[in-house]
């Protein structure tokens, strides 16, 4: 691509293509080449390759070889893989018109709630589920979630918006959505705030997190009071650290003070926090291949120790009566 054009990649249907945005250096007309629906087409550009435009009305009452201009188009796509114009054509005509509608109101009113860009590979890829998440509702279908509980912890900004989005669909479609359905959705949401990074990254961080949770709760025989500061303080850090792990970057902490004496102490005073912070920290390097420095274990250690405090224990568990 030439002149300001910005690329990003985004993998949806399984094909895996760019937004180029917007840039009046990058082409001035395009030739429809199939019109998919009245909101979208594929066109060809100055070079000659394929695209998908999309924006709304652009190509009503217009035909194959019709000139489009380009500042009448929202978002455009350019393939990177051959036949884009076929794989992806047979999926934009199999989804109704009016999913598209639904996504584009539903990622407007994310991107004004979140107060942040999304990724523009959403519209299509949410589209897809949602469309799929209706047939299989009125089918009896429903998918399970197992992350459900751990994406809303993690992301409950997203989830929120998840759930006002399942609203919307349920009375845009006539429908009962599954609440399971708001993790997949949020989920969307949390990959196209990363840029497109993989949903899987994302999903993976959320398991990390129930892990770790799972680990100091066993540790105390505890239940978390999820109402106060030290919990949500604790929820950042582990965001931050199951981030880490995914990535398998520890450098930033590793780099970090190496203060013997302050770990002395922690130890010392808190025995318990710190056993269950080297628990965590052995269940990331086994399950997940990234060793665990020690200052992330004295971390851990202060965070749980705060978190604990409020917790009722279940029984007397090891950290003491409550």
């Amino acid at each position: 691509m030439t002149g300001d054009t910005e690329s990003r990649p985004m993998a949806a249907f399984g094909v895996v293509f760019f937004w180029t945005g917007s840039s009046r250096n990058f082409m001035a007309m395009l030739q429809i080449a199939k019109v998919l629906n009245n909101n979208i087409a594929v066109v060809v550009d100055a070079h000659g390759s394929d695209c998908i435009a999309m924006g709304r009305g652009v190509v009503f009452g217009r035909k194959r070889g019709d000139l489009i201009d380009e500042d009448s188009i929202e978002r455009l796509f350019t393939q990177h893989v051959d036949e884009l114009s076929g794989k992806l054509g047979q999926l934009v005509t199999s989804i109704p018109e009016e999913y598209f509608e639904a996504t584009r109101a539903i990622v407007e009113h994310a991107k004004l709630r979140l107060g942040r860009n999304l990724d523009d590979g959403i519209y299509l890829a949410l589209t897809d589920h949602v469309h799929f998440a209706v047939k299989r509702a009125l089918a009896g279908r429903a998918l399970d979630n197992r992350l459900n509980y751990e994406i809303k912890m993690v992301y409950p900004d997203e989830f929120e918006c998840a759930q006002t989005a399942i609203a919307f669909i349920e009375r845009t479609f006539h429908v009962a959505l599954p609440q399971e359905e708001a993790g997949f959705i949020a989920m969307h949401f949390v990959n196209a705030e990363m840029g497109g990074m993989a949903m899987q990254t994302a999903a993976t961080m959320a398991r990390i997190i129930r892990g770790a949770l799972d680990i100091v709760k066993a540790h105390f025989d505890i239940d978390l009071d999820e109402a106060t500061i030290a919990y949500y303080r604790f929820m950042v850090h582990l965001k931050f650290f199951a981030q880490r792990v995914v990535m398998s970057d520890m450098s930033d902490v590793a780099a970090g003070t190496h203060d013997r004496q302050l770990h002395t102490t922690v130890m010392q005073q808190y025995p318990d926090a710190y056993e269950c912070a080297e628990q965590i920290a052995s269940y990331t390097a086994q399950a997940y291949d990234c060793p665990v420095p020690d200052d992330e274990c004295l971390y851990l250690a202060l965070h749980i120790e705060r978190v604990v405090q409020g917790g009722p224990r279940r029984h007397a568990g090891r950290g003491g009566d409550a």
